[in-house]
């Protein structure tokens, strides 16, 4: 988690497109080592300690740098985002708060309040600058890909005044493909970076046009490194500075950058603008899930292993975000964080999307909590949403502490995240007829037997593209800090039950996850769907702490 974090697990939060990382690797980035949604590998905390404190604004496009805080146009020049107020003479000048036309105010030096997220700046191509180059055509996972690296204009606020910063990844398409494209934006987590792979293994499995950016601050060389404060600055404070401009948060940063990067897919000729998504891991998630919040241009969203509602997920003592907020100098009594969840946090967004949302989440979390996966998820409105739940999964601590092998665990969140990913947006950008619908989400009743649990289901069956596997019963009757899992016999009519030998507890933490398949003779795709989990009133979950796992 971030560049270097607290020693105790071994190996750094994983996973770029995503599920996580695993069994304590030595990659020091939260990008994971596969961009199509996989497991890298490299999960867990690392034993580095500390959080780098490099930061400032670099480069060109930096506070100084060419359409800087200052001069003409605020911000950026025409078409740009001010920094009205801000120090220095950044609202002064031929353009002053407006930066031009297509600007958006900035943080309301002259008595003004900025829109949080000014949709007609972050949509406009021309201030986006977007640049693809380097063309060269690669084979990833049996698919030939054509690749560019990618730059583009995105904003942070610092010091409450916006500021230009250049944003740099890749992009790739399955290259025997002439028609326009649906594009997908990857974001990664804390920590990460782009990497070709991301864009590539992304495009190959999802067959769209895919665009992974390095968030502000990010990155390792030429090609994939972003201007701006990283996530780490100040001890990590850059998440957490919000009282000035709630727009100051690294995570508003990174969601514009996300945004922005929809920007470009939607302007190319080869993109078709009415299919966009958005998908990441972590810190990515967060991104996708506050993107999708407030970007009507997400049409479909899947959110990897990231949720909102921290305030739910800090209601346990050990919960990896109170480690974080240390490292800050700061609390969750700090105004800072209340600040920050009341303004920028995802579930107080999402009552606006009108996006549809697919999240997959480790059951054991220890940022994300099965509490705060369903506060989000209650707070996603309409019908066309789902849940995926891979059992005993987590930002890494699963390698020390889990109930099954890493790799058992690592192969179930793998098939959930690239599963998922794939299943939904054919779903909801029309690309393969297999997925034309989705199944409804599952249903579960547990009552107490004696010292057992009977467990009913009711199971869609998925119609005539698909297939019902497997479905398995998942339980924890230890505050969610391990889960056991039986499978359910069908009884017919989608009904689906069994008589568990556990006791149904006063903290008994249950939901089902039914397995599917497409119908193909050879080589069936598969992904999951979970109900959404029963926790007990007033349940806070055992997360293991950061320092131990435990």
């Amino acid at each position: 988690m971030l560049a270097a974090i607290v020693s105790g697990c071994g190996g750094t939060e994983a996973g770029g497109a995503g599920s996580a990382g695993g069994a304590g690797g030595a990659d020091a980035s939260d990008d994971g080592s596969s961009g199509a949604g996989g497991v890298s590998g490299a999960g867990g905390v690392s034993g580095a300690g500390g959080v780098s404190g490099a930061g400032g604004v670099s480069g060109a496009g930096g506070v100084s740098g060419a359409g800087g805080a200052s001069g003409a146009g605020g911000a950026s020049g025409a078409g740009g985002v001010s920094g009205a107020g801000a120090a220095g003479a950044g609202a002064a000048g031929a353009g002053g708060g407006s930066g031009g036309s297509g600007g958006a105010s900035g943080a309301a030096g002259s008595g003004g309040s900025a829109p949080l997220f000014d949709l007609p700046a972050i949509r406009d191509p021309a201030t986006a600058e977007c640049t693809f180059t380097n063309p060269r055509t690669v084979l990833k996972d049996g698919v030939l890909v054509s690749v560019w690296d990618v730059s583009y204009r995105s904003w942070e606020s610092v010091g409450g005044a916006l500021v230009p910063i250049r944003i740099r990844g890749f992009a790739a398409r399955p290259a025997s493909v002439a028609a326009a494209l649906p594009g997908v934006v990857q974001a990664h987590g804390l920590g990460g970076y782009s990497e070709e792979d991301h864009a590539t293994g992304l495009a190959a499995l999802l067959k769209t046009m895919t665009l992974a950016y390095t968030g502000p601050g990010g990155g390792t060389d030429a090609t994939n490194t972003s201007e701006g404060l990283p996530s780490s600055h100040g001890n990590g404070y850059r998440m957490f500075d919000v009282l000035q401009d709630p727009r100051g948060s690294w995570f508003w940063a990174h969601s514009v950058a996300a945004m922005r990067g929809l920007t470009c897919l939607g302007a190319r000729s080869d993109v078709d603008p009415s299919r966009l998504g958005m998908t990441g891991f972590s810190a990515g998630a967060v991104a996708t899930l506050m993107s999708a919040a407030v970007d009507d241009r997400v049409v479909a969203a899947v959110p990897l292993s990231g949720t909102g509602a921290w305030g739910v997920a800090t209601e346990a003592p050990a919960a990896w975000q109170h480690t974080l907020l240390a490292k800050a100098g700061l609390s969750t009594a700090s105004p800072e964080w209340s600040t920050l969840l009341g303004t920028i946090g995802a579930d107080v967004l999402l009552p606006g999307t009108s996006a549809n949302v697919l999240m997959v989440n480790g059951t054991t979390d220890e940022f994300f909590p099965l509490t705060a996966h369903v506060a989000t998820w209650s707070a996603i409105p309409g019908a066309e949403k789902r849940t995926s739940l891979a059992g005993n999964f987590d930002h890494g601590c699963y390698a020390l502490s889990g109930i099954e092998s890493a790799a058992t665990i690592e192969a179930r969140a793998e098939e959930r995240a690239k599963g998922g990913q794939r299943a939904w947006f054919a779903r909801w950008f029309g690309t393969d007829s297999r997925y034309a619908t989705i199944p409804a989400a599952p249903v579960v009743t547990a009552v107490a037997a004696g010292p057992a649990t009977f467990v009913t289901a009711q199971v869609d069956a998925g119609g005539s593209q698909l297939e019902v596997q497997e479905v398995k019963y998942w339980w924890s009757n230890d505050d969610a800090f391990a889960f056991g899992s039986v499978e359910l016999s069908g009884a017919g009519g989608g009904l689906y039950q069994a008589v568990v030998a556990a006791p149904f507890a006063a903290n008994t933490v249950y939901f089902v996850d039914v397995l599917y398949r497409t119908r193909d003779l050879v080589l069936p795709e598969r992904f999951s769907l979970s109900s959404v989990p029963v926790i007990p009133a007033g349940h806070v979950p055992h997360v293991r702490a950061i320092e131990t796992c435990l």
